[in-house]
């Protein structure tokens, strides 16, 4: 258990940064949180360059207006770096930079977790792949270079069952967005040079099998290129295509012509959505460009083209699961929520969405305190 200090010391400890950080966890800009706490917006730069020094007041307002305890302000534990001009988003395009600068504070919180675990002495898989320098592939270049990195992992021709598993074993983190509060499909960075693939937990399965390959894409081919380059995108979903459906193999599974129940059966046994399979048969020429409109008319027609038929299990992650059932008898919660600057309840909620099993989080709860009675009263 630990206790907790007065106000007055992390207002004393307060590191300027962290409240850049708690607004943009929380998606607010400068405006809306000095609405918030009734000063302006210059008054939130000043507090969050530390050129401004904060009354207790102002200090308690922006704790209650961001929802974190005070000790998150004063916390330095476990804070990973990362560069948001180096993160290759994949969203729509009519996604406001805040909601992926709010994707990027999550992920960076997600990461202290694996830190601390680390710090704990848990070892997590490290790295076994290395990123490729100007790599200038594309289109039928990208087909040679995907089946040389499929032999350098050790793959077969056949389809990867679990991309998920697949990428954790490869050292890489996954961590999994909330829905609800960001509206992203996918993003990969590097955190503390650690690579990191962050994923939308309420994606469908086939689309989230095809985001890992993607996002695999940007951590060996596009390190040090631009973000923005279209080019890279397309790169990326050829790089995905070629590397979930591999042309030698693929080729012979695949028909020429469009058959509704015989693309379930691809879905299923390559582990990828049928708009991916349909898209890759094109792309390797075992589709014309005619029978493809035609596929893509008649699945339109059965309203199939956006909510996909016979969705297999979901590839989900599994690292944290497994670093928290090795400690569960040893710590709990509250004492990395405060390691973390962070509410136990809030700590809970990321934990669960990162698919860490209730039951080993119930092990970690807090215990109660018992109730004290006063017998005294009770006496004649």
């Amino acid at each position: 258990m630990y206790s907790e200090k007065p106000q007055h010391y992390y207002l004393q400890n307060i590191i300027p940064s962290r409240i850049t950080y708690a607004r943009e966890l929380r998606g607010y800009t400068k405006k809306e949180l000095a609405e918030k706490i009734n000063k302006t917006p210059s008054a939130i730069t000043q507090y969050e360059i530390g050129k401004s020094n904060l009354s207790l007041d102002t200090f308690l307002s922006i704790s209650q207006a961001l929802s974190f305890p005070l000790s998150f302000f004063a916390t330095e534990n476990h804070n990973p770096v990362g560069s948001f001009s180096q993160c290759h988003f994949r969203a729509n395009k009519k996604v406001p930079q805040s909601e992926r600068i709010k994707a990027l504070a999550y992920a960076k919180l997600v990461f202290s977790i694996f830190s601390f675990l680390e710090s704990k002495g848990i070892k997590f898989p490290e790295q076994v792949f290395s990123a490729l320098d100007d790599c200038n592939a594309y289109d039928k270049q990208v087909e040679n270079l995907t089946a040389s990195i499929r032999n350098q992992f050790g793959l077969s021709q056949n389809p990867i069952p679990n991309m998920a598993q697949f990428l954790e074993s490869l050292g890489i983190k996954i961590i999994l967005l909330p829905p609800q509060e960001i509206k992203l499909d996918a993003f990969a960075t590097w955190l503390d040079g650690t690579p990191c693939v962050m994923i939308d937990s309420n994606s469908k399965a086939s689309r989230m099998q095809f985001d890992y390959a993607h996002e695999l894409a940007h951590l060996i081919l596009d390190e040090n290129n631009s973000p923005n380059d279209v080019l890279n995108e397309r790169r990326a979903n050829r790089f995905a295509s070629a590397f979930l459906m591999p042309a030698e193999t693929f080729s012979v599974y695949c028909p020429h012509r469009y058959n509704q129940q015989y693309f379930c059966s691809i879905k299923e046994h390559w582990r990828v959505s049928i708009a991916a399979a349909l898209y890759r048969a094109r792309e390797l020429g075992i589709f014309s460009e005619a029978s493809f409109k035609t596929a893509q008319i008649i699945r339109a027609k059965a309203g199939k083209r956006i909510e996909e038929e016979n969705e297999f299990e979901k590839a989900l992650p599994t690292l944290l699961n497994q670093a928290f059932k090795l400690i569960q008898d040893e710590i709990k919660l509250d004492e990395i929520a405060n390691e973390l600057g962070l509410y136990v309840s809030e700590l809970r909620k990321i934990l669960e969405l990162q698919q860490v099993s209730p039951d080993i989080l119930n092990a970690m709860m807090p215990a109660k305190k018992a109730a004290i009675f006063d017998f005294s009263v009770y006496k004649k």
